[in-house]
């Protein structure tokens, strides 16, 4: 029973997440400095569990701009997915530094 016990109390591990920076970019996603050509959080290396702009309307779900067409604030069937996204970048950038 102990054995259940501590393994019911370990938390499970994240998965690693890797973002690899486009080629020639200047900006840094950990810091948030340097020159960038593409939007806050909008960066075609980053990972999946990274991406905070909704599809559909492009609101971006870290940084809180854009004009949700669903509702303010934006309650349409990805929000919830792009709040987590959200959280997933900033715990990312935190851990990076």
């Amino acid at each position: 029973m102990a054995l259940w016990r501590s393994q019911r109390n370990e938390r499970p591990e994240e998965p690693q997440i890797a973002f690899r920076q486009c080629p020639g970019c200047e900006y840094d996603f950990v810091e948030g400095t340097g020159a960038r050509s593409c939007g806050w959080y909008d960066c075609p290396y980053l990972p999946e569990e990274l991406k905070v702009l909704c599809p559909d309307c492009n609101y971006n779900f870290a940084t809180g701009e854009g004009s949700p067409w669903c509702a303010d604030p934006p309650d349409c069937g990805w929000a919830a997915e792009g709040r987590q996204h959200a959280e997933n970048a900033r715990r990312f950038q935190a851990q990076q530094r």
